[in-house]
């Protein structure tokens, strides 16, 4: 085993000392602009005397919030603002300065209260919540003590149904909340109030239009046991006004059936009577729509038939509504969808859903500016757009791209051969042509599968141009595929066909070094390719927009090529068309064959200020048959702008290959990836964001290499092989899109003489641009 000692070596970066003086001006300077009968909130304590409750819940609630530090250690923003007078009115102090926080007893006192009743609420009614203070000259620091006691659990549940009807489906109603209102667990508010709300939700499923959480009460017993409740749930009736005796009575919760669905349709209604609009029946649907300023029905009754969920003749579901907005937004074709129910008595409902139509076609230019990879450049794009081509919501987008950008060069000696504008090596350009269809494009009929998941059908055609210093790449690409959403967070994509042509023109210097390389996976990764692939991609994104949450995203893909080719060639005797290497051919090119599995998990804790974000990201390809070694676009790299940020693209690994080695980046791609990151994110200004990072990971090959010694996946030297670096970035965010730098220093280098140390040298520091979070 090797001893790994931890080298620092000495600090000369300019950063470092800026920080330094930023925590010492931040710390002698706090109190610059407290009056004498003030006093300045230097911290605020919580101890709880157990780990059941969740402490970052419990510190959110003090009332009174200490001045922001930066990483914990300093504070920035009030630093910023003691540096003016405390008259000035400069934009710095206002934008990104913030006064300091004066210690205000009456917030005390609340911050106490609210702690009780968030402690009693979870269970600990025998709570005791006190705070002290320690005041030194003009600073005060609070602490507050929980002392929870011990915490009540529920030792019964009792369900009381008013109405038999709604007790005969207890189950189907309380299903979701079994699991939580059960003997043993324990007792918390938060929990009763979210059953109620699921209660509600599970009753409209069952065809009660009217019922709310209301209904739904709570009695709860604390005099049952030792440190026990009883809770008893009441399901009660709803109570109405008898217009007759002038008395309130009660009345049983009603199932309510959907009569006619009515689907209007209109630039405006304002002043518009609905009864002069024009009428088509189909199926379920009525479709009314205005004719007024001769405007006519540009929609397929079908495809608004296809899109609502609700069945006529039917029970009203919720879900069933939820999925006819849903999906009726996702057409992008109505600037507003409005649905309404109509009580027209006997238990029955009118839907009339209101749809303000959109243009549907348009013409636009955009230019953005790009980060694939780690590379930077600019892109601009000639757009046009038809989101109703057949009249069903079929979308056309075809667009012409072009771009540049700035490539990691595969061959340095041609760097001048190439350049745009005096900045960039690669130019693209080429048209892109894509259909989507709003269903399944298949033989057979999934109704109710297609009204829950809303399924899509999506033909995709590309035809790229790359000149590079090095080599002219032509890609056509055809892909026809499907996609659906299973539920709000879990999405499924399924590609049949990705037929891939590669023909790639190397330079005649280029072409000379290949051959120099002598090396068959060098050679064979930059010849032309045929790709004929399958693929499966499963996202999970918990993520709920406009929430400062956290959530999770989770990404797999699979992807196989080449089967289809070689089960047809060994099913039809096919000679080979490369007797040498025992391989075949498609229009003069050896198609590839390999399978290849990529997972992304990504984890992030966040609040209104700061994000703290934890990924893991592995990937292997292993090719097989016709073609042994992966197609250069599908081998892996090391470093860049999303990945080891202390590397350069193309610039780390595989493996702890030497140094003399990796200076010819043709090696340098892999059949394995493995990536981790941490990095910290927090708000300067509303314009400016801060983070923190560290990056760990490598690429590997999967066999041993004599041309790339140590190259290869092995466990004994696997610590050898980890690549660390770490650093700090500055963010712009325009909303729109964020413009990103990092800067990052190597920890751990495994190319270097000794690469099971740490050595962390800032001298030389790697920095990046980029356009967007890197993951």
């Amino acid at each position: 085993m090797h001893n790994k000692p931890f080298i620092i070596k000495p600090l000369k970066h300019g950063a470092f000392i800026a920080g330094i003086i930023l925590v010492v001006l931040s710390s002698c300077n706090s109190t610059k602009h407290v009056k004498p009968n003030e006093q300045f909130l230097q911290k605020n304590k919580v101890k709880i005397d157990t780990r059941k409750i969740d402490k970052d819940h419990v510190e959110s609630i003090v009332k009174q919030k200490t001045n922001r530090k930066i990483l914990g250690l300093f504070r920035f923003h009030l630093t910023v603002y003691n540096l003016f007078k405390e008259e000035s009115e400069s934009k710095i102090k206002l934008n990104i300065g913030e006064a300091p926080v004066i210690y205000d007893s009456l917030l005390t006192d609340r911050t106490v209260k609210q702690l009780k009743l968030f402690v009693d609420n979870r269970g600990y009614f025998d709570s005791e919540v006190t705070y002290s203070k320690k005041v030194h000259k003009n600073k005060v620091k609070v602490e507050y003590k929980i002392k929870a006691g011990p915490l009540y659990t529920i030792k019964s549940v009792d369900y009381v149904f008013a109405d038999e009807n709604v007790k005969k489906l207890a189950y189907f109603v309380l299903r979701k909340t079994l699991a939580d209102l059960k003997p043993g667990n324990p007792f918390d508010v938060d929990i009763l109030d979210n059953q109620r709300e699921k209660i509600k939700t599970e009753m409209k499923n069952q065809g009660y239009y009217y019922f709310s959480k209301d209904f739904v009460k709570y009695k709860v017993d604390s005099t049952v046991g030792n440190k026990e409740i009883a809770i008893h749930l009441y399901i009660n009736n709803q109570q109405v006004k008898d217009e007759v005796n002038d008395t309130i009575i009660e009345k049983n919760h009603s199932k309510y059936y959907i009569n006619d669905i009515n689907v209007y349709l209109s630039k405006s209604y304002k002043d518009k009577n609905l009864f002069e609009f024009d009428t088509l029946s189909f199926k379920n649907i009525m479709v009314r729509f205005d004719t007024t300023d001769r405007w006519k029905l540009k929609y397929r009754p079908r495809m608004l038939n296809h899109s609502v969920s609700l069945n006529k003749g039917g029970l009203y579901l919720l879900k069933d509504q939820q999925n006819t907005y849903k999906h009726l937004t996702e057409l992008r074709l109505f600037k507003n969808v409005n649905i309404s129910f109509e009580d027209i008595g006997d238990n029955k409902l009118n839907t009339n859903i209101f749809l303000t139509p959109s243009k549907t076609k348009s013409f636009s230019i955009e230019s953005i500016g790009t980060n694939s990879g780690g590379n930077l450049g600019i892109e601009g794009n000639l757009i046009y757009q038809n989101k109703n081509l057949f009249r069903g919501g079929e979308q056309l987008t075809v667009k012409l791209n072009g771009g540049l950008a700035i490539q990691q060069l595969i061959n340095e000696e041609q760097a001048q051969d190439v350049n745009f504008l005096g900045v960039f090596n690669t130019i693209e350009f080429g048209p892109e042509i894509n259909l989507e269809f709003p269903r399944f494009l298949l033989p057979m009929k999934l109704d109710k599968f297609a009204r829950r998941s809303n399924p899509k059908t999506n033909l995709n055609f590309l035809l790229n141009i790359q000149k590079r210093p090095e080599y002219i790449r032509n890609l056509t690409q055809a892909t026809f595929g499907y996609f659906w959403k299973e539920s709000r967070f879990k999405k499924h994509f399924i590609n049949l066909a990705n037929i891939s042509v590669i023909d790639l023109k190397p330079t005649a210097d280029f072409q000379e070094k290949l051959n120099n390389e002598d090396n068959p996976f060098i050679l064979n990764s930059f010849q032309d390719h045929f790709i004929n692939s399958t693929s499966y991609s499963f996202i999970y994104n918990s993520q709920r927009i406009n929430r400062a949450s956290n959530f999770t995203y989770f990404k797999s893909n699979l992807e196989f090529a080449g089967n289809i080719q070689s089960a047809y060639n060994s099913l039809t005797n096919k000679p080979y068309d490369n007797p040498d290497t025992k391989s075949y051919n498609i229009y003069t090119i050896r198609y590839a064959q390999f399978v290849k599995v990529d997972l992304d998990l990504r984890m992030y804790a966040r609040t209104k200020t700061t994000s703290f974000v934890r990924r893991i990201n592995v990937g292997i390809g292993k090719p097989y048959g016709n073609l042994d070694v992966l197609p250069f676009e599908k081998s892996y790299y090391g470093g860049g702008a999303n990945s080891i940020r202390a590397w350069q693209a193309r610039s780390l690994g595989p493996g702890s290959l030497a140094d003399s080695l990796t200076e010819n980046s043709l090696n340098q791609i892999g059949e394995l990836k493995i990536e981790g990151n941490l990095e910290y994110r927090f708000d300067i200004t509303k314009l400016f964001e801060g983070a923190a990072f560290l990056d760990a990971g490598n690429i590997w090959i999967l066999s041993e290499d004599e041309n790339r010694p140590n190259a290869e996946i092995d466990a004994v030297k696997f610590w050898d092989d980890i690549a660390i670096g770490i650093g700090v970035g500055l963010r712009l965010d325009f909303n729109f899109f964020l413009i990103r730098f990092d800067l990052a220093a190597k920890l751990k280098d495994p190319a270097s003489n000794n690469p099971e140390r740490f050595d962390l040298i800032w001298r030389k520091p790697t920095l990046n641009l980029g356009i967007g979070y890197p993951f």
